[in-house]
């Protein structure tokens, strides 16, 4: 029998929307400073040892991102 969307359905759908968005622009990221690295590298009259700040949190941001989106989704799943 067909219930509709529920307060924990709607949840699940919110979380799992938030947490993809998170995962996506961690990605763009990701791929920013991919292309940044190996695209547009910076000239260096000696050899410096690059840092780039943003990406352990670009990291942090695809990781955490699909782990709860995962998880989240799995949930929905089983709802079904």
């Amino acid at each position: 029998m067909p219930e509709g969307l529920t307060a924990w359905k709607a949840y699940l759908y919110a979380v799992s929307f938030i947490a993809l968005i998170v995962a996506i622009l961690g990605g763009v990221s990701l791929l920013a400073i991919a292309v940044e690295v190996f695209v547009y590298p910076a000239p260096q009259p000696y050899p410096v040892p690059h840092y780039y700040p943003e990406l352990p949190g670009s990291v942090a941001q695809v990781v955490v991102g699909l782990i709860v989106w995962g998880y989240h989704w799995m949930l929905l799943k089983k709802e079904h």
